[in-house]
C-alpha cells in the first residue's frame, strides 16, 4: 500500500464494505487513520455506504416495566450492553422510545401522576455515547401530543442529525381540540410551525407508520399526510382505495412500513389475508404481494385454525415484517397466552414470534462520523 498514491488509497478505502470494517482499517496505520479522518473522505463515503444499522429498541409489551429493549442487529458484531439506557435519569422504566433517527433516540418519560396532567418530559438520547439532553414541552397545559426527530443539514463529514445538531417537531392540542405544531432546533428554543390542513385534530388522525425517512398519517380514512422527515414539512392526497379498513384508533388493520428498497409499503390485515402496496412511479398505489394467513401459518408450533375464524391482531409493526396474534375474548378464556407469529414481508414467510415488542420498532444506526480520535495520535 506504500506504493500508492493517497488518491488511490482513498479509492480503495471507499470501497471498505461497512461502516465497522472502516473503523477496522483505521486502526491499520497512521496513514490510513488520516485518510479515513479526513471530512472529505468521510463525506464520499457516507454518499456511497448505507447507515450502519446497531439493531433495533422496542418498548416490550405495555404492561413491562423493563423500559426500552434493544435487539442488536448482529450480536457478533454490536455488544448489547453498550447500547444500554442505564444512564438516562429516572428509572429506565420511567421511559418509553417514540421515535428514532439516525443515531439518536428521542423518549417520553412516562410518570403514571402526569396522566391528564399535561405532556411528559421528552429526552433526546444517543446510546452509543452515553450522552442525552432532557427537553421540556412546547407548551403549558397540553393535554395530547406526539414527537418527531426531523433532519438537519449534513455536516462536512456527510454526517446529518446528532446529539448536538438536531431537530424535534411536536403536533399537541391543549384541551381545544385544535391541533398546534413547533419545532426545536439543538441549543434554540420552540419556535411555532405552519400544519397541513389535512390534520385538523387528533381524534380523526391515524399514525400509521413511518418509510423511507417519513412519517404517514391517515385522516378520517380518506386523506393521506406525509411528514417529510428530512423537512420537517407536511404534504396530503386522497386516501388510496384499496381496501376496507377498520379505522378505529385502538385497533388498526393497516400500517405503512418499509421493505429492503427502502421504499414505503402500506400494508392490510382483513379476513385473515395480508396483503401488500407498493406505490408506483405515478404516485399510484398496487398490490404487491398477498398470503392467506391461516396457510402460511399451517406447521408452527401451537397452530390452531380456530384462531383465523377470527381478526387478526397487529401487535408489533417492524421493518420489512409484522407481529400478529388472534383477537377475540373468547380465545383470551381458552387459551392461557396469546398465539404470536410473524409474517416476513419480504418473503411472507411465517415464523412464530416469542414475545411481544410493542407497537412499533426502532431503527438505531451507529453514529457518524465514527470516532477515530483515540487512534490519530498512537
Amino acid at each position: 500500500m506504500d506504493v500508492m498514491d493517497d488518491d488511490a488509497l482513498c479509492l480503495v478505502l471507499e470501497r471498505v464494505d461497512s461502516h465497522v470494517s472502516l473503523i477496522c482499517a483505521a486502526a491499520v496505520c497512521k496513514r490510513w487513520r488520516r485518510a479515513i479522518a479526513d471530512a472529505a473522505f468521510l463525506r464520499r463515503y457516507r454518499s456511497l455506504h448505507a447507515p450502519a444499522v446497531a439493531g433495533e429498541f422496542h418498548n416490550g409489551a405495555w404492561r413491562s416495566n423493563e423500559g426500552p429493549v434493544f435487539v442488536p442487529s448482529s450480536p457478533s458484531m454490536v455488544d448489547a450492553r453498550h447500547l444500554s439506557l442505564d444512564f438516562l435519569p429516572n428509572d429506565p422504566g420511567a421511559w418509553t422510545v417514540v421515535d428514532s433517527r439516525g443515531s439518536l433516540l428521542l423518549l417520553l418519560l412516562m410518570d403514571m401522576r402526569l396522566l391528564g396532567n399535561g405532556f411528559p418530559d421528552m429526552v433526546i438520547c444517543e446510546p452509543l455515547t452515553r450522552r442525552f439532553e432532557i427537553i421540556s414541552p412546547p407548551a403549558e397545559h397540553i393535554k395530547e401530543g406526539r414527537s418527531f426527530l426531523i433532519d438537519v443539514t449534513a455536516n462536512e463529514t456527510g454526517g446529518g442529525i446528532s446529539i448536538s445538531n438536531f431537530r424535534v417537531l411536536c403536533m399537541f392540542h391543549c384541551g381545544d381540540g385544535v391541533m398546534h405544531t413547533a419545532m426545536l432546533t439543538a441549543g434554540s428554543s420552540w419556535s411555532e410551525k405552519s400544519i397541513c390542513h389535512a390534520v385538523p385534530n387528533f381524534h380523526s388522525t391515524k399514525f400509521l407508520g413511518r418509510a423511507g425517512g417519513s412519517r404517514y398519517f391517515c385522516v378520517e380514512g380518506t386523506s393521506l399526510v406525509i411528514l417529510d422527515g428530512s423537512t420537517g414539512d407536511f404534504t396530503s392526497s386522497v386516501f388510496p382505495a384499496i381496501g376496507v379498513f377498520d379505522f378505529d384508533m385502538e385497533r388498526c388493520n393497516f400500517f405503512v412500513t418499509e421493505l429492503r428498497d427502502g421504499k414505503p409499503r402500506i400494508v392490510t390485515v382483513s379476513h385473515c389475508t395480508l396483503k401488500v402496496f407498493a406505490r408506483l412511479g405515478n404516485g399510484e398505489w398496487a398490490l404487491e404481494k398477498s398470503v392467506l394467513l391461516w396457510q402460511s401459518t399451517r406447521g408452527l408450533p401451537g397452530y390452531n385454525l380456530l384462531f383465523f375464524h377470527y381478526d387478526q391482531d397487529i401487535l408489533t409493526r417492524g421493518t420489512g415484517s409484522v407481529i400478529l396474534s388472534p383477537w377475540s375474548v373468547v380465545l383470551c378464556l381458552q387459551f392461557a397466552e396469546k398465539w404470536r407469529y410473524s409474517i416476513n414481508l419480504e418473503t411472507m414467510e411465517a415464523e412464530r414470534a416469542s414475545c411481544d415488542m410493542g407497537l412499533m420498532v426502532y431503527r438505531c444506526d451507529l453514529p457518524w462520523p465514527p470516532v477515530l480520535h483515540a487512534h490519530l495520535d498512537r
